[in-house]
Parts: C-alpha cells; structure tokens; sequence
C-alpha cells in the first residue's frame, strides 16, 4: 500500500511559539508510528530544539539562517536543497508563520516534487481592516498558499473562514493536537496559595498586549491580594515591567521567563488570563481547562466558542477595557471550579495520539 513514509517539516528555527512545539509534538509520534521524519530549519538555535526525539532527523540550512525581515524569503529557496536531497514524500509547514517560507520553496523544481501541506494557525483576516484592504489581504495570501497541495484549518469555525478566504482550494480540517493522551485528571489547588494567582503564558510581544492584562490586574481590589505570573521573554520585557512598576503593582507580578513546561504552573495558578489582540486556536486555554483552570480572554479567536461550550469554564470579554476584564476575573475567581464533564468535552478532542494519525490518514491519501 502506497504511503507517506517520509514527512518533512519545515521551521525557521526552535522558538517556544505553539507552532513550532506542535510541530515537534507530531514529528516524535509520526516516528513511533514508523514514519521517516525530518525537521528541515534555518537554525537549531532555540529552547524547543530539546524537546525533538531521538528518532527525528534534523537539517539545517547552509548558510545558517536567524530571523530577519527577508530570511522567509531566503529559506524558500535555502530549504529547496535540502528537500531535493531528502526527497520526502510531504512537506509539513506548522503555520501561518512559514506559510511565505512554503510559498517559495512550493514553486522551485524538482525531479520528485513532494506533497506540500499548511496547517493554518492564526485566523486569515483581522478585524478593523477596510473592505478594498481586506481585499489586498485575500489576495495575497491567496498568491501565498497557491502552490499548497493541501490546507488544514483546526476547528469548524477556522475551516468556514479558509474555504471563504481560498475558495476552490483543497481544504480539510484536523483537531490541533494540545495534549498527551494520558494526561492526568485536574485536582483541586485550594489551599496550595495564600491568594490567588493568575497565570498568563505568551510571547512578551504587541500581538499577546500583556500591558493590558498587567492595566486590568492592576483594576483588580487591593483586599483580594492577588498575584500575577507572566511566564515567556521577548522584546516587550522592560515596557512591561515599567508598567507594573508605574501601576503600583510590581511587586506583585513575577516575569521569571520562559519556562519548558506550563504544567506545574497550571497546577497552581487559580485562573489563567489571555489578553492576546489575536490567536488562531490558542492551545493554551486547552491546557488550562484540561488542567482545571477557568479562563478569561479577550475576544481574540474565531475559535472562542468550540473552545467554551460551557460558561463554567470561562468568560470571554469582548470589550478590551482593563475594568472590564478585571470585572470578569473577580466574577471566575468567585465561582465554582469547572466541572469535570464540561472540561472532558474540550480536551478528547485534542489528544495527540488522534491527531497525529488523522494528519498520517490525510498525507497516505495526497500521495496516492
């Protein structure tokens, strides 16, 4: 039977981006299913490089290539040696960040062209743009994804705005794969703080807009002593820590950097804050209810509601005012922890195991 026996995947580098960690995540579990897997990249500089088995191949670009303004643009063409060398049968972008690195490498030549295969991992239009400049938009990623085989979108919501943004072409939708499929049961953590701590994990960048999630827990009365943990690095720490310390509230926010794992935060943190201007399907929030955690977020996915089909779980707000977020967090921190039925309904449909074989079933399909 013909198959996919060997998958590439393409990352600029092993930044601690959602992207980039599910990328690995499939990569290990398409090995232990007897799957070839080679991770083709610009450079093997970055935290999440640790978290690649042993059983995936790693190649790297010669020249080595960090990012910069042109380096997507330079890796389409980079990328292409490798690919001819390797000969895989699909190459995997994780996102819609190398979706340009896609774009160039899909139109070189070869003399076995492999199935090229998107997943989407951001939603396509932003909100605020005029109509002739969402058309521009459309247009170009259109012109992007052109040479793709195959997009994959993961949930209902961000595979009705893929065909509404790239009408007739291939475009299927597989769940994005957060968890292990052994994860453990969510337990209590009353008790385990003397006040409540809200977590919050991203990128210190202007897309995750922690000012405002450091303005809204500043909002939050002085009589609840509340503490928040800002866990990941990025361009945005002296800004943020600036704020906290113009708020007054410094001493209350801890920004230790980006840590491996969230779990062990997750098991301490009262309610998880996300206060991002957009995400595709923020893995995250899956994790937090997997782990027991209510949520408050900002409107910031399409994908909100597949992810809170019960209000116990979370709020989200659509105003961006700091009084009103923090408004919500007293409001969750008041309630009843989720209940463990609501949260089973998100988190079965996210177990690796499942995922990683309906990206397998699709690739034997396309290179039939």
């Amino acid at each position: 039977m013909t198959h996919a026996g060997h998958i590439a995947i393409i990352l600029h580098d092993f930044s601690t981006g959602g992207s980039e960690r599910i990328a690995i995540r499939l990569a290990n579990r398409w090995v232990e299913r007897g799957r070839r897997v080679t991770i083709i990249c610009g450079t093997q500089m970055g935290a999440a490089r640790a978290l690649v088995g042993p059983g995936v191949a790693v190649k790297t670009c010669s020249p080595e290539t960090w990012r910069s303004p042109w380096s997507r643009v330079q890796l389409g063409w980079r990328m292409a040696r490798i690919v001819r060398a390797e000969a895989p049968d699909i190459v995997f972008s994780p996102g819609n960040f190398h979706l340009i690195i896609l774009a160039f490498l899909a139109r070189q030549r070869f003399a076995k062209r492999p199935i090229f295969v998107s997943k989407l991992s951001n939603p396509i239009r932003r909100g605020g743009l005029r109509r002739l400049m969402r058309g521009l938009a459309d247009a170009a990623i259109r012109l992007a994804a052109a040479p793709t085989d195959m997009l994959v979108a993961m949930s209902p919501s961000l595979f009705a705005e893929a065909r509404s943004v790239f009408p007739g072409h291939a475009v299927t939708e597989i769940a994005e794969p957060i968890l292990e499929d052994d994860i453990a049961a969510a337990h209590s953590r009353a008790g385990l703080e003397p006040a409540p701590l809200i977590l919050c994990a991203a990128r210190l960048a202007p897309q995750k807009d922690l000012i405002t999630a450091i303005r809204a827990f500043a909002e939050l009365p002085p009589a609840l002593k509340a503490r928040l943990l800002i866990l990941g690095e990025g361009p945005l720490r002296g800004r943020l820590e600036r704020e906290a310390e113009r708020l007054g509230v410094a001493a209350r926010v801890e920004m230790p950097g980006h840590v491996p794992d969230i779990a062990p935060y997750l098991a301490r943190a009262d309610l998880y804050l996300m206060s991002s201007h957009y995400e595709g399907y923020p893995a995250v929030l899956v994790e937090a209810i997997a782990a027991g955690v209510p949520i408050v977020t900002t409107d910031c996915s399409l994908a909100l509601p597949e992810i809170f089909p019960s209000p116990e779980l979370g709020a989200i707000v659509r105003q961006r005012q700091p009084e009103a977020i923090a408004a919500a967090i007293v409001a969750q921190l008041r309630r009843s922890p989720p209940s463990p039925n609501a949260a089973r309904k998100v988190t079965d449909r996210h177990k690796l195991g499942a995922s990683a074989a309906d990206y397998l079933a699709l690739f034997d399909r396309l290179v039939l």
